[in-house]
């Protein structure tokens, strides 16, 4: 494995690879390979689940021999695998989908969601990222269909409750433990298709397959009466040209705004959409993205980022990836169409799909970005962003 610190190249107007001492003073990042737990896709999903405020904890889904592991960082910055990584296999998920359903929460705890090996349930991995449970159960229909979504949304009775759809049916893992609930949804179209799920603290947002933003409350989910939701809110966004988002799609809810990041399944040209809630209108010009596959949200200070993984892009004539960070003016809700930093490895090479995962990870209490590419994991310690370095 190897697992050392060194210097990573930032764009911007005033850092260039060539002036190594501007570049040595603003980007510093540990990169760590594939530790050989017995996949042979490492690092296909990522997500930062650390608590307290000494190093960091990152949650890792790996493929090819499907497992589950953490990454440990010490506060001095240095990687190590966490202990005991599951095979997945154990645990009724035989493979990872392209577009991995793997959310975690303000606690620390993750949820993956796929299907069972059995066909007919669900396969769930649920709790704690350092001790995480299995749940298998049973579907709303036979074969269990490919869950499309999931998100973590305040616990009626506590905690997080870990929501999740497939097929026309939202599904509710309590956190304080109990049967799982499946509740019908539709909309105005028909039987619901989702694409991707997001919460604003009193309402479930869907951004449907079929383009639309639209809302159900929470309190719905839980108990689900009649076994259906109710019909959504009518005040709904729809994106001009019939922009239909393809799996993978993510909305992230950042004071008041829905920021709506996808690509259609017919084109690799992505779009970012930034929707005001109170009346589901959009907030400036839609930004594309070629190549957009994946997108986090980021705050460094007092600034706000929207972070997207392009892991097609070409660098230096190679088609190795990269990853944009754009501003986010949180009081109007305005987008930076022009990156703020733009961040690829020093070293590009063909197929190194960087940006195939993008997350935040708090790190000695502060939040610091984290990459994934193809069996590799980046971590930022210093940018021309933020300076977190041990």
């Amino acid at each position: 494995m190897r697992n050392f610190l060194f210097i990573a190249l930032a764009l911007t107007s005033a850092c260039k690879w060539t002036d190594f001492d501007d570049l040595e003073e603003t980007t510093w990042v540990r990169s760590t390979e594939d530790p050989e737990l017995g996949a042979s896709d490492y690092a296909v999903a990522i997500a930062g689940v650390s608590q307290g405020t000494s190093g960091g904890t990152l949650a890792v889904v790996s493929d090819d021999t499907a497992n589950f592991s953490t990454l440990t960082y010490s506060a001095k910055g240095e990687a190590s695998v966490g202990a005991n990584p599951i095979k997945l296999g154990t645990q009724q998920i035989g493979a990872i989908a392209d577009a991995p359903v793997f959310v975690t929460d303000p606690t620390g705890r993750i949820g993956l969601v796929e299907r069972s090996i059995s066909g007919g349930n669900f396969a769930v991995v649920f709790g704690t990222a350092t001790a995480p449970a299995a749940i298998e159960f049973a579907a709303a229909v036979n074969p269990a269909p490919v869950p499309d979504a999931a998100v973590f949304v305040p616990g009626a009775a506590g905690g997080f409750d870990l929501v999740f759809a497939a097929a026309s049916t939202v599904y509710t893992i309590p956190a304080m433990g109990g049967t799982p609930v499946a509740c019908a949804g539709a909309d105005a179209s028909g039987p619901l298709q989702v694409a991707a799920l997001e919460h604003d603290g009193t309402n479930l947002l869907v951004w449907t397959k079929a383009g639309s933003l639209i809302t159900y409350p929470l309190s719905a989910l839980t108990p689900c009466t009649g076994g259906s939701l109710p019909l959504p809110s009518t005040t709904v966004f729809t994106p001009m040209g019939g922009f239909m988002p393809a799996p993978g799609a993510r909305i992230h809810v950042v004071n008041g705004h829905a920021i709506l990041t996808g690509h259609p399944t017919t084109t690799r040209s992505g779009s970012v959409f930034v929707v005001k809630l109170a009346d589901m209108t959009q907030v400036g010009a839609t930004i594309t993205v070629e190549g957009l596959k994946t997108s986090t949200m980021a705050v460094f200070g007092t600034d706000t980022y929207l972070v997207l993984g392009v892991p097609d892009r070409s660098v230096e004539g190679t088609a190795a990836g990269e990853v944009d960070l754009h501003a986010f003016n949180t009081t109007s809700g305005m987008l930076d169409g022009t990156p703020a930093l733009s961040l690829h490895d020093a070293d590009p090479e063909s197929g190194q799909a960087f940006g195939r995962g993008v997350t935040t990870m708090t790190f000695n209490g502060n939040p610091i970005l984290v990459v994934g590419a193809n069996s590799e994991i980046f971590a930022y310690y210093r940018t021309a962003l933020y300076d977190q370095l041990p």
